[in-house]
C-alpha cells in the first residue's frame, strides 16, 4: 500500500470513528462480528478497503475475500460477517448461522424504551404489496410484481421502479376508490400487527407508517389503525386534469418532493421525524432492503427489526439487528409489570380481588402480567395449611370468606419469594402492596 493510501485510510478511520463505527462482540467463544459501518459519504474504494482491513483482524486471519467488501459497499450493505474461529478451531461463516431471532439485552432495552416505532407498510403491516394488489386489480399483476421484487432486493433503482410500476398500472382516482372498497384495510392486515400497534399507542409510543408506496393506498390503512395523517410518509400520485371532461382522468407520475420517492428515502423520513420531535430512541420495522437502510444512516433509526412473516429476504434477514416472523414475538417482549400483595387479612384480600380482576381485564397496552402473587402468613385452618386452601379455592376462608380472590392469584408463604417476583422472566415490578 503506498504512503498516500495509508494516510487516506488513517484519516478515514478517524472519520469513521466519529460517525459511529459500531462493533458487536458475539458471546460465543472465538466469534467476532463487525456491524453497521455508518459512513456513506466516502468513496466506494475506500469503504471496500476498510472492510477488507477489518476482515484481516478476524480470528481466522482471513483477508478481504471472506466478505465480498466491494460488492457489499455498492449495495449499501454494512452487515459485515467475517469468517470466525469456532471452539474446535475450524473456520466458520457467521452468515450461515441464520438471522438473529433472539435479541440481546441491549436490543431489548432499545425496543422497550422506544419513543417512536416506524413500520413499513407493504408485506410488513399488510399481507401483500398495495401497488401489486392494485396492479392485480387492474389486470397487470404479474408485470408489476416482478418490478417490485427487483426494487425490494436492491437490484433496481427505487425511482425507476416506481415510475415503471405506475406506467404499467395506469389507474384513475375512480379505480383507486373501487380498489379500496374491494380490499378494505381490515382484510389485509398481518395477524398481530394491529394489536401490537394499539399496545404501543396505549403506552404512549408514537407510531409512524413509512412506505415506498403511495399515500392514496396507505392513508386508509393508517386511518383504520388510528395513526394520524401527519405520521404517514409515502409517495403522492400526480394526476392530470382534463378540461373537457372537467375531472382528473390520467395518472402522470409521482411527486418527487417526498423523501420516499428516492433511494435512502426512509432514513431521510426518519431524520425529518427526529427534527420535529425530541425522540431519543426510534425503531424501524420492515421486510425490505429500503427498511434496512433506515438504520445505516446517521440520524436514522436506532434499531432495525426485520420482519419475515410475509416475505423473507436473505439480505434483510442477514443485516437486521433482530429478525422475527410473528408479531407475538414483539408483544411478548414488551415491558410488563407484576403486582405482589404482602399480607392476607380482610383488607389485603379485598384489594387483591380488585387487582386480580384488573390484571385479567382487556388492556390494549397489555402492561400487566396476569398472575398476582400474595404473601400469606402460613398458619393452620381446619387442620390444613392456609396457603393450600387459598390456592385450591381461590378465596381466604379465614379472613374474607365467600369472596373469590381470582383464579390468577397465587398464595405464597415465602415472603422473599413474593417480593422477588420482579426477578422472574419479566424483570419488572409495578407495585408491591404492604398491608398490616
Amino acid at each position: 500500500m503506498c504512503a498516500s493510501a495509508r494516510i487516506a485510510e488513517r484519516m478515514w478511520v478517524v472519520r469513521v470513528k466519529r460517525l459511529r463505527l459500531v462493533t458487536l462482540s458475539v458471546r460465543n467463544a472465538g466469534l467476532t462480528s463487525f456491524k453497521y459501518l455508518r459512513a456513506h459519504r466516502l468513496p466506494v474504494a475506500l469503504k471496500a478497503l476498510f472492510l477488507q482491513r477489518l476482515c484481516r483482524r478476524c480470528p481466522a486471519g482471513v483477508a478481504g475475500h471472506c466478505c465480498n467488501a466491494a460488492a457489499q459497499v455498492k449495495q449499501g450493505i454494512w452487515h459485515v460477517c467475517c469468517a470466525a474461529t469456532a471452539p474446535d478451531g475450524s473456520v466458520q461463516n457467521r452468515a450461515a448461522s441464520g438471522p438473529k431471532t433472539r435479541p440481546t439485552d441491549r436490543l431489548l432495552k432499545l425496543w422497550r424504551k422506544a419513543n417512536a416505532v416506524c413500520f413499513d407498510v407493504d408485506c410488513t403491516v399488510t399481507v401483500n404489496d398495495s401497488l401489486d394488489l392494485l396492479a392485480e386489480f387492474m389486470g397487470v399483476g404479474e408485470l408489476v410484481a416482478a418490478v417490485t421484487n427487483k426494487a425490494m432486493d436492491g437490484s433496481m433503482n427505487l425511482e425507476a421502479a416506481l415510475e415503471e410500476r405506475l406506467h404499467l398500472i395506469n389507474c384513475t382516482p375512480a379505480d383507486i376508490k373501487r380498489f379500496i372498497a374491494a380490499y378494505p384495510p381490515s382484510s389485509r392486515l398481518v395477524p398481530g400487527v394491529e394489536g401490537l400497534i394499539k399496545a404501543l399507542q396505549a403506552r404512549g409510543v408514537a407510531v409512524y407508517l413509512i412506505s415506498g408506496g403511495f399515500r392514496e393506498l396507505t392513508l386508509p390503512i393508517g386511518k383504520h389503525l388510528e395513526i394520524p395523517r401527519e405520521n404517514v410518509f409515502a409517495n403522492r400520485m400526480n394526476w392530470q386534469w382534463d378540461d373537457e371532461a372537467g375531472e382528473i382522468t390520467k395518472l402522470v407520475g409521482f411527486d418527487m418532493k417526498e423523501p420516499t420517492a428516492h433511494n435512502r428515502g426512509k432514513p431521510a423520513a426518519i431524520a425529518q421525524i427526529r427534527q420535529r420531535n425530541p425522540y431519543t430512541t426510534v425503531v424501524m420495522i420492515g421486510d425490505g432492503i429500503t427498511d434496512l437502510e433506515a438504520v445505516q444512516e446517521t440520524g436514522g433509526a436506532d434499531l432495525f427489526i426485520g420482519f419475515g412473516g410475509v416475505v423473507e429476504r436473505p439480505v434483510v434477514a442477514a443485516g437486521a439487528d433482530w429478525y422475527m416472523y410473528d408479531y407475538q414475538q414483539l408483544m411478548d417482549t414488551l415491558k410488563r409489570y407484576t403486582v405482589a400483595m404482602i399480607g392476607s387479612g380482610a383488607w389485603a384480600c379485598a384489594a387483591t380481588h380488585i387487582i386480580a380482576q384488573n390484571c385479567l381485564a382487556r388492556d390494549e397496552a397489555d402492561e400487566f402480567v396476569d398472575d398476582v402473587r400474595m404473601w400469606v402468613y402460613e398458619e393452620k385452618y381446619q387442620g390444613r395449611k392456609l396457603t393450600e386452601i387459598i390456592n385450591e379455592r381461590h378465596e381466604n376462608p379465614k379472613y374474607l370468606p365467600g369472596v373469590e380472590l381470582g383464579p390468577n392469584v397465587m398464595a405464597d408463604p415465602d415472603l422473599e419469594s413474593t417480593v422477588n417476583v420482579l426477578r422472574g422472566t419479566m424483570k419488572f415490578a409495578h407495585a408491591v402492596v404492604w398491608t398490616c
